[in-house]
């Protein structure tokens, strides 16, 4: 959606994101009131009593609104004064459609996520009263109007340099490069006006995000800034090339979601859209930092409403503190969202550790972290200097992420506290409004990190179920957590009396396994920490049998959220994905039969839909282009050999991971819970035969 203001007259909010240049006239009036500022009860009160009858009169004869299908798109053309950003209720399964509201209301709107939605209100009606409204609606977690967070840069700041990465050896960073190497990835989500994903130093550092303004999976930035943003927390290290993040060696991944910036140089964000990736964000197990490098002086109910969901969910958000310190109309005043509860405000320093001319002070900023001429990477492929709070902001989040990196069970007031405790003190004696508690000393916060858990194997799995035949090849894959990183490890497995190594020792979590003999093996896997630490995990009983089940095989493969169809898979492989918040959309299941009298019928629970009918045999059950998830799956074998087999299935369902296995038509998954399907695997056996796994509770309602 590409919006831009009917009215420039009326242009309610400017906040400014804090870019790469800090011009004096940035924001040279005074701030316009908040959304819930500009109420006037007193109008509310005395608002004509015939012509709240007429307007009833007028909404009992028109359509209530069902989908967002019934009203047009928003538009460049649409009034932002009149658009309402509405942030659903947890677990909720309503949508406009539980609004009650008519097309006489509502003229355009857009459904942005599963959590919010943006409507235009009509010229006719009173926005102020449809807010109060829709907040009454216990469906409704929060309600407000909608805007534009606005940045604004000058070229040619005459304080950028040589712009030479001096940011990273002054708080340490060069110290922590080798220190940190974790398996598991930390995601830090960056809402910005979106990422140059095949930038060569940032290209592999990434996971899934979202571009909200084209309405895609593909993230791009036209704009420049989120590239810039990105660079700081997670450019490639020792790579021969350009610079480097804060993350270093550690495994650190960046989620982009592009909340605006629709040409070179417009860092202008939309409300709605940063609502939508907060939200969006919050519910990704995966990602444990949000960085916001933009704020302003006006509040938004939606923004706060999103800000506190996120704290909630544990993470750590951070935001830039304002580039307005040096302006007496703003100077000392709380910018947000840095200066909400919750959030980490992060002030910019100088290479002499001075403060920024630019950055703002007040008693909310926490932390300071380079912001003055500071290299980073440039949405054109390149490298450049750029200045602001914005920047201060990300490297402060990179350092949250490599101390999560170090100890994955740190919570956000631990992180914040490290980080604040191992600070270089600046200025006055003790924490103050210009440094907060001083400058982020990375190596030393890395330092005070002991990991508080003992080594422990989180999972150790196989991509295939027992009974493989002979010469087939097994992936053996091992996660850990705890001690002290970074970790080895050696697979190997028992046959009778004998005991043969498969990888000896190294840093590689995965390993193949091609038996060359039939017999029942015992997989083994030992996990040792940097302090020699070593802990031992077996699947045991994993059946090798000199040839696949007689006459059956099952192959299915699924449709996958921001991915597609996946390549088929077999007899208990895993179709889908697990740690990536992706959801199943549609599955195709076929048995290979090989002249046996069996075929294969399925019926999936899909969202907004309930159970559909069964298909057979190959067909399509769910849907694809549609955004909705796969909650639930049946499946049962037909045709006159069906009774000589049982057919399993197991999903890993939203929440609950994998759950256990059913059988022959049971229900698998969740119904009424509002939770997506990720992952399945089919395995056929003989009848009466064990099953692969626990069965007591494969399906929750």
């Amino acid at each position: 959606m590409k919006r831009k203001l009917k009215n420039w007259i009326k242009l309610i909010i400017m906040i400014v994101a804090f870019s790469l240049v800090l011009p004096a006239g940035i924001m040279a009036e005074a701030p316009a009131n908040s959304d819930e500022q500009s109420v006037n009860i007193e109008s509310q009160n005395s608002y004509n009593q015939e012509e709240s009858a007429a307007v009833s009169d007028n909404k009992a004869s028109t359509p209530v609104i069902e989908t967002m299908e019934q009203v047009p798109n928003l538009d460049e053309n649409n009034n932002l004064d009149q658009q309402v950003v509405v942030i659903y209720a947890q677990n909720s399964d309503t949508n406009i459609k539980d609004l009650s509201l008519t097309t006489s209301e509502i003229v355009s709107g857009e459904h942005l996520s599963n959590r919010v939605d943006v409507i235009e209100v009509s010229e006719g009606t009173n926005v102020d009263e449809l807010m109060i409204a829709l907040k009454d609606n216990p469906n409704v977690l929060a309600v407000g109007k909608n805007g534009k967070i606005q940045t604004s840069s000058l070229p040619n700041d005459p304080y950028i340099t040589n712009g030479s990465a001096w940011q990273f050896e002054k708080i340490g960073a060069d110290k922590t490069w080798n220190q940190v190497s974790n398996t598991k990835p930390v995601v830090v989500a960056v809402i910005d006006t979106g990422l140059n994903m095949s930038h060569p130093d940032i290209a592999g550092n990434t996971v899934s995000g979202y571009d909200y303004v084209a309405n895609s999976t593909e993230v791009v930035d036209l704009a420049g800034h989120g590239t810039e943003v990105c660079g700081c927390i997670a450019a490639i290290a020792n790579n021969g090339i350009g610079t480097a993040g804060i993350a270093g060696a550690s495994n650190i991944k960046i989620a982009p979601y592009r909340t605006g910036g629709e040409y070179d140089g417009d860092t202008s964000l939309d409300v709605g859209y940063i609502c939508a990736a907060i939200m969006d964000a919050a519910d990704r197990p995966e990602v444990r930092v949000i960085n916001m490098s933009f704020g302003g002086y006006d509040q938004y109910t939606g923004l706060e409403s999103a800000i506190q969901y996120a704290v909630k969910a544990g993470k750590i958000l951070v935001a830039a503190a304002g580039n307005e310190g040096n302006l007496s109309a703003y100077a000392g005043k709380y910018a947000y969202p840095a200066s909400y509860n919750g959030v980490i405000s992060v002030a910019a320093t100088t290479s002499g550790d001075g403060h920024a001319y630019f950055s703002q002070y007040n008693d909310k900023v926490d932390l300071c972290a380079p912001g003055q001429s500071v290299l980073t990477t440039t949405h054109d492929g390149s490298y450049g200097p750029v200045s602001g709070t914005s920047f201060s902001s990300p490297i402060a989040a990179g350092s949250c992420a490599v101390l999560l990196a170090k100890d994955p069970s740190l919570t956000a007031t631990q992180v914040e506290t490290a980080l604040e405790d191992t600070a270089v003190d600046l200025g006055t004696a003790g924490k103050d409004n210009y440094y907060g508690s001083g400058r982020i000393q990375l190596d030393a916060a890395v330092e005070s990190i002991v990991a508080s858990t003992p080594l422990i194997i989180d999972s150790f799995v196989t991509d295939k179920l027992s009974g493989q035949a002979v010469n087939s090849s097994v992936q053996l894959s091992v996660e850990a957590s705890g001690g002290v990183s970074p970790y080895q490890y050696k697979f190997y497995y028992q046959l009778g009396s004998s005991t043969v190594v498969i990888n000896d020792f190294s840093t590689k979590n995965s390993a193949i396994f091609t038996p060359s003999e039939a017999g029942t093996y015992s997989l083994l896997v030992d996990v040792k920490d940097a302090n020699g630490a070593i802990v031992t995990q077996i699947i045991s009983d994993y059946v090798i049998k000199t040839s696949s089940i007689e006459g059956i095989s099952s192959t299915y493969q699924t449709h996958i959220q921001n991915v597609g169809w996946q390549g088929w898979k077999s007899d208990g492989q895993l179709s889908g994905t697990t740690g990536q918040s992706l959801r199943l959309e549609g599955i195709e299941i076929k048995i290979d039969n090989l002249g046996y009298a069996v075929g294969v019928t399925y019926q999936t629970h899909v969202q907004n839909i309930g159970w559909q009918g069964w298909k057979s045999d190959g067909e399509l059950s769910g849907t694809t282009g549609q955004s909705l998830r796969l909650e639930g799956i049946r499946i049962r074998l037909t045709g006159t050999d069906a009774d000589k087999y049982d057919i399993y299935y197991q999903v890993h369902a939203q929440n609950y991971g994998w759950l256990d296995w059913a059988k022959n038509g049971e229900s698998a998954g969740t119904a009424g819970l509002s939770l997506r399907l990720e992952a399945i695997r089919i395995v056929v056996v003989p009848k009466g035969s064990a099953a692969p796994g626990a069965t007591d509770q494969p399906f929750i309602s």
